[in-house]
């Protein structure tokens, strides 16, 4: 082979990439084969999976591609309310043309989760000879599903002077219906803000109570919650926090007892009107999850109670935290606080159908295979590094991208000139390795120590005890006798290794010649 080939063969190498985009509706009935590879190409073709998502089966003896586990989008890619991007996506290698096949399947949302209040009732106060117009904000209802499956109408419902009232609030229309003389109404704000309006002047001495009802629908489900309004006569401000959102960072190794973050809200009153206390109202529009976050009634400091290295597919968290004062029924102050989940740099290693040990650290290599032999297919979320570098390490590399490789074989291996090949990876502050151990086939000969035996016959029995090695492994470096040619002396004979010369009872003078 020339020099020229041989470099170029030892150089990394940036191969071509193919990608399909195929449309998948959530929750499809597990088992239903939603591709097949045969269709695009006419004719019969070998694909090597590279990258997998556990929720979908690759047949390799058929090509086809199924669902192996349910599919529920509002799971898979929480928080993503417009439906920008949500994909599963399966690699290939593609041992015809030699490059990667890549097929992203898009999730489609269904309208299979309802709104949910983070709580059934409310409770709000609001001091009376208030000015009207002031808004109220409220907890809006929650859907997991995307924006247009999500909530597309708000009403309010009341009674007043034995009247019933309504206010409603359209979202996909943008129409808010209400007459000008109602008291109360809804008003969904350009921030995808919820409040309540209070359009007159209240006095306590009239009517000191308002009960309303609130309903969400998304145009599949319908819920309501209650919401009672008290009118007081005193504590006239209300807890502001600083931020109307705050975000904050942590990894998934974070223990528990981690302060995340100290909320502060302010009230202008004096004394025992202005003490705030906290409170978190609901962590992903439920309000009975305080199993992972907590938050100091008094101090507002958030701080991380239970690990959360068991909830490794979940990226972030929304969090409803209110603040108020000491007074009975007070208008709460609402925040939102977005937990962030820092993911540390991960290297993900696929042997394909090589054999591996059970901890991952070995893969093993036939000797004799041909060079370019599939030895692993590695990616990271970061730039890799594999040493040993250089050339003559037993493997080159094929660059996919900055954080994507294929390992082959460099050469032919000859297990007998060398055993095993040791795998360095580094991608950020995180390394792993593996050993490349070359399996033993019975490809050696067995070889005498010398072609020719010369024998010094002593009377009259001798036993000579035969030595040939077989350079191969185990059972293949095994080594068997048999006789060659078909007359021998009778008093030669072959058992075993050992060859037996018996002269005792011969009369015939070639036993000692």
């Amino acid at each position: 082979m020339h020099l020229f080939t041989i470099l170029f063969l030892l150089l990394p190498i940036l191969i071509q990439s193919r990608q399909q985009e195929i449309s998948l509706n959530e929750e499809t009935p597990i088992g239903t084969v939603i591709f097949d590879l045969n269709t695009l190409s006419s004719s019969s073709i070998t694909y090597q999976l590279l990258e997998s998502s556990s929720l979908l089966a690759f047949n390799s003896s058929t090509n086809l591609i199924s669902i192996a586990k349910r599919i529920d989008r509002d799971t898979l890619c929480p928080n993503d309310e417009t439906c920008s991007k949500c994909q599963l996506t399966i690699k290939f290698y593609d041992m015809f043309y030699y490059d990667i096949l890549l097929l992203v399947f898009n999730i489609n949302d269904i309208n299979d989760n309802p709104p949910i209040f983070s709580s059934n009732t409310y409770s709000i106060s609001l001091t009376e000879n208030n000015i009207p117009g002031i808004k109220i904000r409220l907890s809006k209802a929650e859907d997991i599903d995307c924006a247009s499956n999500g909530v597309q109408l708000y009403e309010l419902t009341y009674v007043l002077h034995g009247h019933v009232m309504i206010s409603s609030i359209n979202l996909l229309l943008k129409h808010q219906n209400h007459t000008k003389n109602q008291p109360f109404y809804l008003l969904y704000d350009s921030n995808a803000d919820l409040y309540l309006v209070v359009n007159q002047t209240l006095d306590r001495e009239a009517q000191n109570e308002y009960i309303f009802t609130i309903t969400a629908n998304d145009y599949s489900h319908t819920v309501s919650s209650k919401l009672t309004l008290t009118v007081l006569d005193v504590n006239d401000h209300i807890a502001r926090f600083s931020q109307s959102v705050y975000s904050v960072n942590i990894s998934y190794s974070a223990t528990p007892g981690t302060m995340l973050l100290k909320l502060t809200a302010h009230d202008p009153d004096l004394e025992q009107n202005a003490r705030i206390y906290y409170s978190l109202l609901s962590i992903d529009g439920s309000a009975n999850r305080n199993d992972l976050f907590q938050i100091n009634s008094h101090t507002g400091e958030l701080r991380l109670v239970s690990n959360l290295t068991h909830l490794e597919s979940k990226r972030i968290f929304k969090l409803i935290v209110g603040a108020s004062d000491g007074s009975n029924n007070a208008i709460p102050a609402l925040t939102t606080v977005y937990i962030n989940i820092i993911q540390q740099s991960i290297i993900t290693i696929t042997f394909g159908s090589n054999r591996i040990s059970s901890n991952g650290s070995e893969v093993f290599i036939q000797e004799n295979l041909p060079n370019s032999t599939f030895i692993a297919y590695i990616t990271s979320d970061k730039a890799l590094q594999i040493f040993p570098e250089g050339n003559h390490q037993g493997f080159y590399i094929q660059k996919l991208s900055d954080n994507s490789i294929t390992l082959l074989t460099d050469r032919s291996y000859d297990r007998e000139l060398k055993s095993f090949y040791n795998v360095s990876i580094r991608s950020g502050d995180n390394e792993r390795s593996f050993r490349i151990l070359v399996t033993d086939i019975n490809d050696c000969q067995p070889t005498w120590n010398s072609s020719l035996l010369n024998i010094n016959i002593e009377p009259y029995l001798m036993v000579l005890t035969l030595n040939a090695t077989d350079y191969d492994e185990g059972q293949n470096g095994k080594v068997g006798y048999r006789k060659k040619g078909s007359v021998w002396p009778k008093w030669v004979d072959l058992v075993e290794n050992r060859l037996v010369i018996n002269c005792t009872n011969q009369t015939d003078s070639t036993c000692w010649n």
